[in-house]
């Protein structure tokens, strides 16, 4: 999502690092077959109601993405936010925690969500560096998220693997920020996921979280230098650097280098929103899902969904990965919601992090971390799911 409404989540990753130590530093290393087993190796779910089958491998056919039975399959789920900026991960990532995303039976104090689908923010540099300041190697980092989608593969869920935040270069450390453009490191953060997870079919991979580049040639190719200022998660302030951005056709060219078939995510320009000019930049690969991240901003409004990405709805398999609402309300988003599932295009809403009565200046979806709806926006996206049937 747009760095204005996040930047501030990032202090919560300081309180972890007071409690938690003892990591070993990792260099970046190949990921061996006896991982790749590890990663995914299932656990027996528990009785009571589950999430249905997991019916993958995916396969793209013209706006449609097809199960493995030949039917049309559309995505429905939540980001599971605080992995982008946490090395050592947020709290309540064990089994029935991450439960509560999916079907179950609700409590007094337990609400599940009926989503199938589970988007997990990535920072390529925890995953290559680790974190100094959290004193978390990258070692402990791999292994927060190889258990994460196990536990998620287990519980019957997609898994979306998304490049949220980059380093510029390594000039922005303890998991970076939102640079404009993936960056080198990019290139083997993708070459070692997309090596640990191509024969994981339920695994997506999201190429990069929100490109903002100045030109959409810089979007879909190289680009020599780029120079931008956000915030950076090692000041936890606004930086201004220049790095060698790598274009997304670069990033899909790495994915499909390593063997991996699985559904890749492109967003669009204009932090991920804006695919206007698509067809004028084509990919030459197979299995690609197009990706806008509708926000109620000026230039987002509805008047614009057409134009940016609704009128490619017929011709391209389209997802919008991430979306949201920040004034505890819910308009947007119901017509948003609305708008997708009209044109059968895929979504995934912002964010699951629990937050108690502050979703009225984040996109919270929950309360706590049982689950428990939060504001105007969160019950709308809980009502939503389970409104559609799978």
């Amino acid at each position: 999502m747009p760095m204005q409404k996040k930047v501030f989540m990032t202090s919560l990753a300081g309180l972890v690092i007071l409690f938690l130590t003892g990591c070993i530093w990792l260099a970046p290393v190949a990921i061996s077959s006896a991982q790749k087993v590890q990663a995914m190796s299932p656990t027996p779910p528990k009785s009571g109601v589950q999430n249905p089958p997991l019916t993958a491998p995916y396969s793209v056919n013209g706006n449609q993405i097809i199960d493995r039975y030949g039917h049309p399959y559309l995505f429905h789920g939540i980001s599971l936010d605080g992995l982008e900026y946490d090395c050592q991960g947020p709290a309540d990532l064990d089994r029935q925690h991450l439960a509560y995303l999916g079907a179950g039976r609700n409590t007094s104090t337990e609400t599940y969500w009926e989503a199938n689908t589970v988007r997990l923010p990535l920072s390529e540099g925890f995953w290559l560096n680790g974190s100094k300041r959290a004193q978390c190697t990258a070692r402990h980092y791999q292994t927060v998220v190889k258990r994460v989608v196990a536990i998620l593969t287990a519980l019957r869920f997609n898994v979306i693997l998304d490049l949220h935040w980059v380093d510029a270069g390594g000039q922005s450390t303890e998991g970076g920020g939102p640079w404009p453009m993936p960056d080198v490191d990019s290139l083997i953060f993708w070459t070692q996921l997309a090596s640990l997870y191509k024969h994981a079919p339920n695994v997506l991979f999201e190429a990069y979280n929100e490109p903002h580049p100045l030109s959409w040639s810089c979007w879909a190719a190289n680009c020599s230098k780029l120079t931008d200022t956000v915030s950076s998660n090692d000041c936890q302030c606004k930086k201004t650097l220049s790095y060698p951005g790598i274009g997304l056709s670069t990033i899909v060219r790495a994915i499909r280098a390593t063997g991996a078939n699985n559904l890749v995510l492109i967003a669009g320009m204009n932090w991920g929103f804006d695919l206007s000019q698509l067809e004028h930049y084509p990919f030459e690969t197979t299995n690609l899902i197009y990706d806008t991240h509708p926000y109620p901003y000026a230039d987002k409004q509805a008047s614009s969904w057409d134009t940016a990405f609704g009128q490619f709805s017929e011709r391209y398999a389209l997802i919008s990965a991430e979306n949201g609402q920040y004034d505890c309300g819910s308009n947007y988003m119901d017509q948003l919601l609305t708008y997708l599932d009209a044109r059968h295009i895929s979504w995934i809403g912002w964010a699951w992090v629990p937050g108690g009565n502050q979703a009225c200046t984040y996109p919270r979806l929950v309360k706590d971390a049982r689950g428990t709806p939060a504001s105007a926006m969160g019950w709308s996206i809980y009502r939503h799911l389970h409104s559609l049937s799978y």
